[in-house]
């Protein structure tokens, strides 16, 4: 007979594994679920008192999503929850300054009033970018480097939907998924659907375009390499 420990740990992990589904739904279905302002302040404030790093590296991603549906930051509902000195506040403060950081990095739309909310955070936390990761008021550390790959996975996923939304049907979008998977790296992918989508590039990723990914598409288009895969899949 399992102890009482055993039972709360299975709950804790039954409950997390119930907010990842919910929070994933949410970030892979955005333009079908549309969310209000008043229900991102309850996902934002969870996840600011969540202990675990699954949770919380999806933070940048949430607040992305905010852009996306036109939602500002409500600042005030926000941080009303908390006393000056609350721990959670603290929380909210890292998490907010660290997730404007990466979007203004990956070059993804930050939500119109982040920046100057995050401004006077700061000055407090000016050393938490001195490492690759940084503590929660609950002792766990989470990693920057971690938040930023949750968040390119959200935005690659949602280029790549975006960019196949002009096949026709379904059953084209995957198959073309599938056979650019066998071509490309994830990365690669990334970049080929982001110039679909006429995103703009960083200057790091404009030239690993053009020295990488142009001339893997170029030799793709090339009439006898076409006739040769044709000849050799004809058999």
């Amino acid at each position: 007979m399992p102890d009482r420990t055993d039972v709360k740990i299975s709950l804790k992990q039954k409950n997390l594994i119930i907010a990842l589904n919910v929070i994933d739904s949410l970030l892979k279905n955005s333009d079908q679920k549309k969310i209000t302002s008043d229900q991102m302040v309850i996902i934002l404030d969870a996840l600011a008192g969540s202990d675990d790093p699954l949770l919380v590296t999806r933070f940048p991603a949430i607040l992305a999503l905010c852009a996306r549906q036109g939602i500002e930051v409500n600042s005030l509902a926000l941080f009303s929850r908390y006393g000056k000195s609350s721990p959670k506040r603290g929380n909210m403060e890292k998490l907010l300054l660290i997730s404007t950081w990466l979007l203004q990095r990956e070059n993804i739309k930050v939500p119109e009033n982040l920046v100057k909310l995050t401004e006077p955070f700061m000055l407090k936390n000016r050393a938490i970018f001195s490492s690759d990761t940084f503590q929660l008021s609950s002792g766990v550390r989470i990693s920057i480097q971690n938040m930023q790959k949750t968040l390119r996975k959200y935005t690659s996923d949602l280029n790549q939907e975006k960019a196949l939304k002009g096949g026709t049907g379904g059953r084209r979008s995957r198959q073309v998924s599938i056979y650019l998977d066998r071509l490309f790296s994830r990365k690669q992918k990334e970049l080929i659907f982001k110039k679909l989508n006429k995103e703009s590039f960083t200057k790091t990723e404009r030239e690993y375009y053009s020295r990488v990914v142009r001339k893997k598409l170029e030799a793709i288009t090339n009439g006898e390499v076409r006739e040769i895969a044709d000849a050799l899949t004809s058999k």
